[in-house]
C-alpha cells in the first residue's frame, strides 16, 4: 500500500539505493544526530546510528550528539562524536537514576555549548530518542534551533510518561489520556506505583522544557497509525510527516517456510512483547517456538516451556540462522507497536506473520496476504491463527511468497529513507 507522505519504497536490490546527486541536495551545513545511544542496542539506536551512516555517505557533515561514550567506527568515517559519557538510568544507582533521568544539566550545558560555536543558519538537528542518558534538559537546548529541529518519535514517550500506552500491571493497552486525573493515578508503571509518580513529573518536567505546542520544532513518525495515537492522546503536533523505517531483509533468498515446522518469536522477551502468550499458545497446541532475545521472562520460560528453545540474544545478521528453520514469525504484542522492524524483516524473507491487531502494521499485513492478525482481548484467536498456520502447507506458501514479492513496499530501503529525511531538511530551510 502506498503512503504520499513517505518518500520512495524500498526495492530489492542487494545494496541500498541512493539517487541523489550532490548538486541535487539542498544545502545543508550540518546534519546534528542526536540520540541516548551512539551503538545499536535496539531498534530505536540502529537507526539512529544507520541515520549518521547514510548521511555521512551522501557527503554530508554528522555530528553526534550523544549521552553515552562515543562509537569509533562512526568517527572512522568523519563524524564528528559529542560524547557525555552517562550509563543507562538502570545501571545508575537509584538516586543518580532519578536525577539525571529528570533532569541533566550536562546535557543542556553541552549542547547550548556546541550550538554557540558551530551554529549556523543551515544546520540541521534530528532529535532521536532522549529518555535514557539525555533526559529532557535536551531540549532546552534545541529551543534555541526548534525550527531547524526534527523530532523521530521512535515510542510514546514524547507524550506517556511510560512511554508506551499500556498498563504493565494488568497487561492490557491504556486509552488514558496521558497526564489526565486518571493517568496521573493509575498504577500503570512496570516497576511501582512511585516510580509512576515520578514519571508523571518527568513529563510535566518535559512539557515544560519543550513546550512541544508552541515551539516550531516538526515531528517525524514511523508510521500513520502512530501519528494517529499522538494525536488522540492530544498530543499538540504543529507540523507532522511521516517517514517509515528502513527495513532490510534477513536473507535475499526466500525462506521455504511451508517446509517447516517451527515458530519464531524475535524481540524482548517480556510480558508487552508478548512473549508469554507466544509460550503459552505454542504449547497448548504442542508446536516448536524459537526465541530470540533476552528479558525478565527467559528463566521461567526455560523451566516451565521444554518445547521452547531460548537463543539469547544474537546479532542481526545472524538471526537467519533460526528464521530459516521457522514457519512463521509470532508478534503477540500487548503495547502499540509503533512500526516492529522484525515484522517486516520477516515478510521480506518469506516468514508469514501472526501478528497483534495492536501493531501498527497489523491491518497492512492481512490486506497484502503476509500474514494473519488476531485480537489481543481474545487469547482464542491467537490458539486458531497458530492452528491455521501449522495445518495448511498451502497457505503458508501462498504468504511465504506474497511478503517476499512485496513486503518491501510497505517501508523504506536505507537509501530511500535517507533521501526522504533530507527532502524534510531542506523543505524545513527553504522555510
Amino acid at each position: 500500500m502506498p503512503y504520499a507522505d513517505s518518500g520512495s519504497p524500498n526495492d530489492r536490490a542487494p545494496a541500498p539505493r541512493v539517487t541523489k546527486c550532490v548538486n541535487e541536495m539542498p544545502h545543508i551545513d550540518r546534519i546534528v544526530v542526536l540520540h541516548d545511544y551512539s551503538t545499536a542496542r535496539g531498534g530505536a539506536s540502529t537507526l539512529a546510528v544507520e541515520a549518521v551512516r547514510q548521511y555521512r555517505k551522501l557527503g554530508l557533515p554528522v555530528t553526534m550528539f550523544t549521552g553515552e561514550a562515543g562509537n569509533e567506527d562512526l568517527r572512522s568515517r568523519g563524524v564528528e562524536i559529542v560524547a557525555l559519557g552517562a550509563k543507562p538510568l538502570l545501571e545508575e544507582s537509584l538516586i543518580a537514576a532519578l536525577a539525571q533521568g529528570y533532569h541533566r544539566n550536562e546535557t543542556a550545558e553541552r549542547l547550548r555549548a556546541w550550538i554557540a560555536a558551530n551554529d549556523t543558519p543551515n544546520t540541521i538537528y534530528h532529535m532521536n530518542n532522549w529518555s535514557q542518558t539525555l533526559s529532557p534538559s535536551v531540549f532546552a537546548a534545541l529551543r534555541k534551533v526548534a525550527s531547524r529541529t526534527v523530532i523521530t518519535c521512535h515510542d510514546y514517550f514524547n507524550t506517556c510518561p511510560n512511554g508506551a500506552f499500556l498498563h504493565f500491571g494488568r497487561s492490557k493497552p491504556c486509552e488514558l489520556k496521558p497526564l489526565s486525573l486518571g493517568c496521573t493515578f493509575s498504577q500503570c508503571d512496570r516497576r511501582n506505583s512511585l516510580h509512576k509518580v515520578w514519571r508523571v513529573a518527568r513529563q510535566h518536567h518535559l512539557n515544560a522544557v519543550a513546550d512541544f505546542g508552541r515551539s516550531p520544532y516538526t515531528f517525524s513518525f514511523i508510521h500513520e497509525r502512530m501519528r494517529d495515537r499522538f494525536g488522540q492522546a492530544g498530543f499538540p503536533v504543529q507540523n507532522a510527516t511521516v517517514i517509515r523505517n528502513p527495513v532490510q531483509p534477513w536473507t535475499r533468498k526466500r525462506i521455504t517456510a511451508e517446509k517447516n515446522s517451527r515458530f519464531l518469536f524475535v524481540g524482548r522477551i517480556g510480558r508487552e512483547k508478548g512473549a508469554d502468550l507466544a509460550l503459552e499458545a505454542t504449547a497448548r497446541e504442542n508446536l516448536p517456538l524459537t526465541l530470540i532475545g533476552r528479558g525478565e521472562l527467559v528463566d521461567a520460560g526455560r523451566e516451565n516451556y521444554p518445547h521452547a528453545k531460548f537463543m539469547g540474544w544474537v546479532p542481526r545478521n545472524k538471526i537467519f540462522k533460526s528464521a530459516r528453520w521457522a514457519r512463521a514469525l509470532v508478534v503477540p504484542s500487548r503495547w502499540a507497536e509503533p512500526f516492529g522492524l522484525v515484522i517486516l524483516e520477516a515478510a521480506m524473507s518469506g516468514l508469514p506473520v501472526i501478528i497483534s491487531d495492536q501493531a501498527s502494521l497489523a491491518d497492512e499485513i492481512d490486506t497484502n496476504g503476509f500474514g494473519k492478525s488476531f485480537a489481543l482481548d481474545d487469547p482464542d484467536s491467537l490458539i486458531e491463527a497458530l492452528k491455521l498456520f501449522a495445518a495448511n502447507d498451502d497457505y503458508i506458501a501462498r504468504m511465504s511468497e506474497a511478503g517476499y514479492a512485496s513486503a518491501h513496499t510497505l517501508c523504506h530501503s536505507p537509501g530511500s529513507w535517507a533521501e526522504a529525511h533530507i527532502d524534510l531538511f531542506g523543505k524545513i530551510l527553504s522555510a
